[in-house]
């Protein structure tokens, strides 16, 4: 669905990131991971046209769209079509004077549905983060962070994108809401079959989600391997440093379990 060969990214003569590839097919999700500074958000940023970036290759095949073909440069601009961004802080991303109704229907207000359309897609749309139809008419200051969060999952489904773009979605948010909401993402990937590429710093979420590992290290890919494939034998003594240290701090189960749980469901 989305294939991306040699990435560059430069600002101000400073290389951001450099020749980054990697793919993502319907219905899969690619983690990306790596310490603070080494480029992950640059990369949504630049998948989604906020930086200008060079490529080989980017090409996207999304459901119910014409296929995007890039080559060359990407001055920046509107994303790709077909995909939606969900960012890591949802307070943030929301319009504070706005209610999440509002927010929620600005993905499809370009093809100007009937108001009473768009009321049944923005009810449709949190049904399917399982938010009550009664939440549409709050604002952002009146809902919990888990809350808002499912509002921006629902901002991104109500244009039934073929992918999403995920910036530390969970990172904000207490444990119990963490596995609520990571539960809903899988079982919304599941039933529409959307590709997710999450930026991560937790690696036991990236055990239990993801099918590809993809680890910057100052800019540059360190590692690009099937997730099982990369818990078990990690591409590079930096790649064995993050998953010893996921251990150690508990977010991964010793070596000897993670074979066995790896690809069963988040909860």
């Amino acid at each position: 669905m989305l294939l991306v060969d040699k990435l560059d990214l430069t600002i101000v003569g400073k290389t951001i990131l450099e020749d980054v590839s990697f793919s993502v097919g319907a219905g899969q999700t690619l983690c990306i991971a790596g310490e603070s500074g080494s480029g992950k958000s640059s990369l949504l940023k630049a998948m989604n046209g906020l930086m200008p970036a060079r490529f080989d290759r980017l090409s996207f095949h999304p459901k119910d769209h014409a296929h995007v073909l890039h080559k060359g440069k990407w001055q920046g601009g509107p994303g790709l079509n077909g995909s939606r961004w969900v960012m890591q802080d949802p307070i943030a991303a929301l319009n504070p004077k706005a209610a999440l109704g509002a927010s929620i229907g600005e993905s499809i207000h370009l093809k100007r549905p009937a108001a009473t359309d768009l009321a049944d897609a923005v009810s449709a749309a949190l049904a399917d983060v399982e938010l009550p139809a009664g939440m549409a008419t709050r604002k952002p200051s009146e809902v919990s962070l888990g809350q808002a969060q499912r509002a921006c999952l629902a901002r991104a489904l109500i244009a039934r994108p073929s992918l999403i773009f995920f910036d530390e979605p969970l990172s904000a948010l207490d444990a119990i809401v963490q596995k609520q909401i990571a539960a809903t993402m899988k079982r919304i990937q599941q039933r529409f079959r959307i590709a997710f590429v999450i930026v991560t710093h937790d690696l036991g979420f990236a055990a239990a989600f993801a099918d590809q590992m993809l680890v910057l290290r100052n800019g540059k890919v360190e590692a690009y391997q099937p997730a099982k494939l990369f818990f078990e034998t990690p591409a590079s003594r930096y790649c064995a440093d993050l998953v010893e240290a996921a251990r150690d701090l508990g977010s991964l189960p010793p070596a000897r379990e993670e074979a066995q749980s790896h690809g069963e469901a988040i909860l």
